[in-house]
């Protein structure tokens, strides 16, 4: 099962026989339907009646990204949800069984940061200061967090988070060549390509984590450690955040190491205020994010392994578990060691 992307703008949807035919000028392409579990359009795509049609008959996710990366939309046919379900997570949302949810979520977050620093740190020998204070830092605040006899309050809980995001961009940063600017962690706009590969891709991952939450049958707008903001997807940024430095980061620090993409492959944005992916560098990032996805990883709580993308979808379940029995012991964040 695979991931179509739709990246070029022109590109014109039909459908035929369980069959997406794709054309733009000259150029024409079909994808079997059965081969294809989730499209992802970005701008300028046009999806026609019979395809959207059977898109919709078929179940299979549509995500709609803007041009920057950010999610958008996307296609919902009908669906199965568990009203029970719903409310045993409007029940919990604001109580100090919520804040464990969320205290957990952090913990996972802070823990796969902490693992990329320390492989770094390894691969350096343990030379860069930098990085080996970063990593000592970060395991007195996950000790910390692993208390969950009385959850933080959600404020305690954003200082840790964002002191210990502060940490390990500044940390990175020792290991991105000078070439590519990058001074830590900025966005809306991003100013630099690193930012601008780091936003891409959470947007990316946050159009996934929406599409999981909702086959979790979770609502996606109500959260635990983001709370209630409205307008906000507050569940799926906080489902997110243990795989932002799974999947967008272990990829964007793989890519400015390796030498694929260099500041060429970047644009200004329109207003000249920010950096974009050029159509190379969307298309090359695609590639690597869609290859982590579908990497397999162990899932302990099922004892198996499972590729990242499934491990998203189970991790929303378990969420989903834990508030209908209220057990913390229900969830455990997902940690790659």
């Amino acid at each position: 099962m695979t991931t179509l992307y739709l990246t070029e703008p022109g590109t014109v949807v039909s459908a035929k026989n369980q069959t997406l035919d794709l054309k733009r000028g000259t150029w024409r392409r079909s994808c079997r339907l059965a081969e294809i579990d989730l499209v992802v359009a970005l701008p300028g795509v046009q999806l026609t009646g019979a395809a959207i049609a059977l898109l919709l008959d078929s179940g299979v996710e549509t995500l709609f990204l803007r041009r920057d990366g950010c999610f958008r939309g996307r296609l919902q046919g009908q669906f199965h949800s568990n009203p029970s379900l719903r409310l045993a997570q409007y029940r919990v949302v604001e109580t100090t069984f919520g804040m464990g949810l969320g205290q957990k979520l952090v913990l996972g977050k802070i823990r796969n940061q902490r693992s990329l620093l320390q492989r770094c740190n390894r691969e350096t020998g343990g030379r860069v200061t930098a990085l080996v204070e970063a990593v000592d830092m970060m395991a007195v605040y996950v000790r910390k967090l692993q208390r969950l006899d009385e959850p933080l309050s959600r404020d305690e809980l954003m200082g840790i988070e964002g002191i210990c995001a502060k940490t390990y961009f500044q940390a990175m940063m020792t290991q991105v060549p000078a070439s590519w600017g990058f001074r830590g962690r900025n966005r809306r706009p991003p100013r630099d390509p690193v930012n601008a590969l780091l936003s891409w891709g959470y947007g990316v991952l946050l159009a996934r984590v929406f599409s999981a939450s909702v086959q979790a049958g979770l609502d996606p707008y109500l959260g635990f450690f983001h709370a209630t903001e409205p307008y906000r997807p507050n569940l799926v940024l906080d489902v997110m955040e243990e795989f932002r430095p799974l999947v967008v980061d272990w990829v964007v620090w793989g890519l400015v190491r390796s030498s694929v993409l260099d500041r060429q492959d970047f644009e200004p944005s329109p207003d000249g205020e920010g950096v974009w992916l050029g159509n190379l560098a969307k298309k090359l990032f695609l590639e690597q994010l869609e290859r982590r996805f579908q990497s397999k990883l162990l899932y302990p709580p099922q004892e198996r392994q499972l590729v990242l993308s499934q491990i998203v979808l189970e991790q929303g379940r378990a969420i989903a578990r834990a508030c209908v029995s209220l057990r913390l012991d229900e969830f455990e964040s997902f940690e790659v060691r």
